[in-house]
């Protein structure tokens, strides 16, 4: 999907803010009409009013609630054309810690299972129709070395990496393309909240970063865009790390 085909609409989940947020504002830029999707509805509103886009109301983690944005979606564009999967958490979950199988659940929930029924059901949707992109947005945490304490949020996005190929390799034949962007440590809500828990912590993996600052959610937004566009028309299965040099 390049610049010149921009009028094919994308579906972004997680779309009320940060990574998710500076996505639909990017393809709006490049024209593409923009379904934002996200559980904080008076955020999402918003950024669909910016964008001039359709909000719809979206637990990722809830089969019913993705068979209704596929559902309005279509209704207003007629199909949509990509995907770009942004919704996370973190869930400092420890792995020294007490046993909190609720707390990983709800983990998995959202960052593994959401971006699963994603895959699913917009992907049998741009299969119908013969061509598609869809971007899944993992984390760097889920490239060796370790680098998260976090087990639950590390492990979900290394099931994001696989979710992402194993659908490239069945999606390939129906002309859908399916890849991966590895954010690192980046200047969003979710880090926002760490940062106010543990303000060292942060300051300390940020000096580490070899580009000596925190990543903005646009320059994340603009690794998406290419999955999205045409530009990475012969791409499928890949991953793209942006961490600031981080995994170097």
């Amino acid at each position: 999907m390049s610049d010149a085909s921009g009028d094919r609409p994308v579906l972004v989940t997680g779309g009320a803010s940060g990574i998710g947020a500076a996505t639909c504002r990017l393809l709006a830029t490049h024209g593409h009409p923009v379904v934002v999707a996200d559980v904080h509805d008076g955020a999402g509103r918003a950024v669909a009013a910016e964008v001039n886009g359709l909000f719809v109301h979206l637990d990722v983690g809830d089969p019913e609630d993705w068979s209704t944005v596929l559902r309005v979606a279509t209704d207003r564009f007629g199909r949509l054309y990509g995907l770009v999967s942004a919704a996370g958490v973190k869930s400092e979950y420890l792995i020294d810690s007490p046993e909190d199988e609720e707390l990983f659940a709800r983990t998995a929930r959202v960052n593994q299972f959401g971006v699963l029924l994603g895959v699913q059901v917009v992907g049998q949707h741009l299969r119908a129709g013969g061509e598609g992109s869809i971007v899944n947005i993992a984390s760097a945490a889920a490239m060796p070395p370790a680098q998260s304490p976090d087990l639950a949020y590390v492990s979900t996005k290394w099931g994001v990496r696989g979710i992402s190929r194993t659908a490239a390799k069945a999606l390939a034949p129906y002309g859908v393309r399916v890849n991966t962007v590895l954010p690192g440590l980046i200047n969003t809500p979710m880090i926002a909240g760490v940062a106010a828990g543990d303000p060292e912590r942060v300051a300390q993996i940020s000096a580490a970063i070899p580009l000596g600052r925190v990543g903005e959610p646009d320059e994340v937004a603009c690794a998406a865009y290419f999955f999205v566009s045409d530009q990475s028309s012969y791409a499928t299965g890949a991953e793209l790390v942006v961490d600031g040099g981080t995994l170097a």
